[in-house]
């Protein structure tokens, strides 16, 4: 059984091989984020390679490998010697009192013995904490139990460890004297690289403000950016196809529906669904793409929303699009998707799902295809009629 440590313990690590599991109970519905970050002896960053999460998941020197969402493999031999800490992060949609029965961490050794903690979540209002680090001292490493909540979120946790977010509006200026030379972790663009990847956002303000959703493509090298994922080879009698972007949504009062130029669905902004599409780019040709508008105000009156795009007219041919989404609003990181999987003759794909989790934006990675709008909505479950339609 592993020894059990309290809030401050620390203990001597024997060997330099370990893994450290985080393990929580979050409520229905929420989510959980496990990240590690390096630190110099002076508790800061260097560069964005000493922050490791599900999208930057192993550090250049190999000492530090995330395996899956909670579970890291460290090699502290092969610690770069400028690091003296790693930090064990959790945010917690929600704050930590979703958590009911609380979280824990276990330190395995692959010689010598094992740690763990129990840690409570009732009662606490904190959406990110530093659990625990590892740290080196006069050449030996030792796990401490830290516990430390930051009401704020991730946000100022990473300001103490005196990471740069960078504002898409603003750039920050580093302190004219500092200490060290201040380096920026870039946190203005996140993707989401494999299917089912998902991450949450926060309100910064009284609303998400305006939210906008980019699909674009580029056909290679060499040719120009075309809207919509615009005009493909294998297409009509010109070689393209006609491509549209699209949603079903469902709000929290029951009432559901279907953005998309096909039969002039358009939706608006000021009033229910408060989803918009702003045209049909028949051609390809237009620079900014065709955009889903939703009016972050009346985030609280939606459910989830399904975006999609489907081939209108002409032969699929998902692998050459290099399609990619991007979805942005105000104050938060941009969220890209691509559509790295072929489609083999199916003409409509899933692309992202955005759910209302407790307030909070959820997007998930979904780049699922179908025969279809009836195929897709079976997959999930929205649950309305289809007949044939045009434009």
């Amino acid at each position: 059984m592993p020894t059990k440590l309290i809030t401050g313990q620390n203990a001597k690590l024997s060997g330099s091989r370990l893994s450290l599991t985080l393990e929580a109970s979050a409520m229905q519905g929420g989510s959980l984020d496990a990240s590690v970050v390096l630190l110099t002896e002076a508790g800061k960053v260097s560069s964005d390679q000493d922050f490791i999460f599900f999208n930057q998941p192993r550090h250049p020197s190999g000492a530090l490998v995330m395996t899956s969402g909670s579970v890291f493999q460290a090699d502290l031999s092969r610690v770069p010697a400028s690091i003296h800490r790693l930090a064990f992060v959790l945010t917690v949609e929600g704050g930590l009192a979703a958590l009911k029965n609380g979280y824990s961490f276990t330190v395995t050794q692959d010689q010598g013995e094992a740690f763990s903690f129990d840690g409570k979540g009732s009662g606490r209002q904190e959406k990110s904490l530093i659990v625990c680090e590892l740290y080196r001292r006069d050449g030996i490493w030792k796990v401490k139990v830290v516990d430390q909540g930051f009401a704020g979120g991730m946000a100022p946790l990473a300001e103490h460890f005196g990471v740069v977010v960078d504002d898409r509006s603003s750039q920050t200026v580093p302190p004219a004297a500092a200490p060290e030379p201040e380096k920026r972790i870039n946190l203005s663009k996140i993707t989401l690289e494999k299917k089912g990847d998902t991450i949450s956002l926060e309100k910064k303000s009284s609303s998400f403000g305006q939210i906008r959703i980019n699909l674009n493509w580029n056909q290679g090298s060499g040719s120009k950016k075309r809207g919509i994922l615009g005009a493909l080879t294998g297409g009509g009698s010109d070689g393209r196809i006609d491509l549209d972007l699209g949603c079903m949504f469902e709000l929290k009062n029951g009432q559901k529906g279907v953005i998309q130029a096909l039969g002039k669905r358009f939706g608006s902004l000021s009033e229910p669904p408060y989803i918009k599409l702003d045209g049909d780019d028949r051609t390809g040709s237009a620079n900014s793409g065709e955009n889903l508008q939703i009016n972050g105000k009346f985030w609280s009156e939606v459910e989830r929303i399904m975006v999609f795009a489907f081939i209108y007219e002409g032969v699929p041919n998902w692998s050459q699009t290099d399609g990619v989404v991007r979805i942005m609003s105000p104050d938060q990181p941009e969220i890209e998707i691509r559509m790295d999987a072929a489609g083999s003759n199916q003409g409509f794909c899933v692309i992202a799902m955005l759910e209302n989790h407790n307030g909070a934006l959820h997007i998930s990675k979904e780049v699922n295809y179908f025969s279809g709008h009836a195929k897709a909505d079976k997959q999930y479950n929205f649950g309305f009629s289809w007949k044939a339609g045009s434009k």
